[in-house]
C-alpha cells in the first residue's frame, strides 16, 4: 500500500507546483495547504514584520507558525523553513508537500504527536533572495551569549580582503589558494564558522538577538514546547553533495541528542563534532537555542540538500554580499539585482526536477520515519 502511494506522489505527480520563485507565492501555497487540512486539528499563528523592516509598501513579510495536532500532545516534530532567507523555497515546498501528504494519507499523525511547521524564519531575506535579514545577520549564527562575544579569527582579514575584490575570477583563486593554505576544513570554519563584526559580510551573526530570535522564544512558550518531547529538523539547501539530503547532528559528541537522533532515524545521522558531516562546527547555530529545551529523548537536526558543491557556494555568496555591500538598498527592478537573484535561486533551489523530487522524497521519508516510531 505504502509503494503505491510513493509510486503516486513521485512517479506521476508534478512536483514543480511546489516549489515557488518568490515569497509571496511560497507563503500562499503554505496556507493554503494549512487552511485545507480540516482532518486534524490545527492551530495558526503569525509573526509580521514591522513596516520599518519591511520598508516597501503593501508588502505584507511575516514568519508564520502552524500547529497540527492535539494541543496535549507530547511528542512533537517541528519543522523550520528559511532559517536562511533563500533556502526557504526549497523548505517551504516540503513543508507545502508535507501538508498535502497528509490531507492525502501519504503521513498519518499518531494521536500522541503533533508537528509545527516555522515558515520562513527569516522573510525578509527570503522575499529578497538572501540568507540574511535586514540588518545582515546570519539567524544561524545569531544564538549566542552577546555579552561574551567570540574574538575573530585574525585569519580572517585574508578572507575580508578577497570578498572585497570585484573581480570574481580573482575572488575564487584568493580562495581556493587560503583553503590550500589553512587546509579546507579550517578554511571554511575561519570563512563560515560565524564572525560578529562586518554586517556587510557572510556569516555575520549579529550584535543582538534578531528579530527572528524573539519569535523563536515566543513560540516556545506559547506552545509549552520546554515541556514536550522534541525533534526538530531544520532544512537548509546548498551545501553537501547534489540532491543528497544530509542529516546533520550538532550536538557535542557523546551528548544523548545523537543517541535519540539516531533511534528515530538510524544511521543516516551524522555528527559535526565527529568530523562526519559536509559541515563544519559553527558558532551561533539555531541549534543552541533548542538543545536548551531538549530531554534525553529530544534532538535537533538539519537537513541539508546539497547543490553545487562548497566552492561554488562559497563564489555565489561572496558576489551576492558584495553588491548588497555596493548597493545598500536594492530595486527589484535592477538588471544587476535579478541577476544575483537569479544566482542565489540556482544555486539555493535548482530547477531541476529529479533534484526536487529527491528533497520531497528524503523529506516525507524522515518525516514518516518519525511517525512511526522508526
Amino acid at each position: 500500500m505504502v509503494n503505491l502511494k510513493l509510486h503516486e506522489a513521485f512517479g506521476e505527480m508534478e512536483v514543480a507546483p511546489f516549489f515557488k520563485a518568490d515569497y509571496i507565492a511560497s507563503r500562499g501555497l503554505f496556507l493554503q495547504k494549512s487552511h485545507r487540512l480540516d482532518i486534524i486539528n490545527s492551530d495558526h499563528q503569525c509573526w509580521k514584520l514591522p513596516p520599518e523592516i519591511v520598508a516597501t509598501p503593501d508588502l505584507n513579510l511575516a514568519i508564520d507558525v502552524v500547529w497540527l495536532g492535539a494541543a496535549d500532545a507530547k511528542k512533537v516534530l517541528v519543522l523550520v523553513s528559511g532559517t536562511h532567507g533563500v533556502e526557504g523555497f526549497c523548505g517551504s515546498a516540503i513543508q507545502s508537500f508535507t501538508l498535502h501528504a497528509l490531507q492525502q494519507s501519504w503521513l498519518v499523525l499518531p494521536v500522541d504527536t503533533a508537528i509545527l511547521l516555522i515558515h520562513a524564519l527569516t522573510p525578509w531575506g527570503m522575499h529578497w533572495t538572501r540568507r540574511c535579514d535586514h540588518q545582515g545577520i546570519d539567524i544561524n549564527r545569531n544564538f549566542i551569549d552577546f555579552q561574551h562575544r567570540p574574538h575573530l579569527d585574525p585569519r580572517y582579514g585574508y578572507v575580508l580582503a578577497a570578498l572585497v575584490d570585484a573581480n570574481a575570477t580573482n575572488r575564487a583563486l584568493t580562495m581556493r589558494k587560503l583553503a590550500r593554505q589553512f587546509g579546507q576544513r579550517d578554511f571554511e570554519q575561519i570563512f563560515s564558522g560565524g564572525q560578529f563584526e562586518y554586517h556587510w559580510a557572510p556569516f555575520y551573526g549579529g550584535q543582538q538577538p534578531s528579530f527572528s530570535s524573539g519569535v523563536i522564544d515566543e513560540l516556545i512558550t506559547k506552545w509549552q514546547l520546554n515541556t514536550r518531547h522534541l525533534t526538530v529538523i531544520d532544512l537548509h539547501t546548498g551545501l553537501g553533495k547534489w540532491a543528497y539530503g544530509e542529516l546533520i547532528s550538532d550536538h557535542a559528541a557523546g551528548d544523548k541528542g545523537n543517541d535519540a537522533a539516531m533511534t528515530l532515524f538510524g544511521n543516516s545521522v551524522v555528527v559535526t563534532a565527529l568530523g562526519h558531516s559536509c559541515s563544519v562546527p559553527k558558532l551561533g547555530l539555531l541549534d543552541y537555542r533548542w538543545h536548551r529545551l531538549m530531554t534525553h529523548y529530544g534532538c535537533f537536526l538539519t537537513l541539508e540538500f546539497g547543490t553545487f558543491g562548497t566552492d561554488a557556494l562559497f563564489d555565489v555568496l561572496m558576489g551576492e554580499h558584495l553588491f548588497w555591500y555596493k548597493n545598500s538598498t536594492a530595486n527589484a527592478d535592477c538588471r544587476d539585482y535579478q541577476k544575483q537573484r537569479q544566482a542565489m535561486l540556482t544555486h539555493f533551489c535548482p530547477q531541476d526536477k529529479l533534484w526536487q523530487q529527491a528533497t520531497l522524497f528524503r523529506s516525507w521519508q524522515l518525516v514518516q520515519q518519525y511517525l512511526a516510531g522508526r
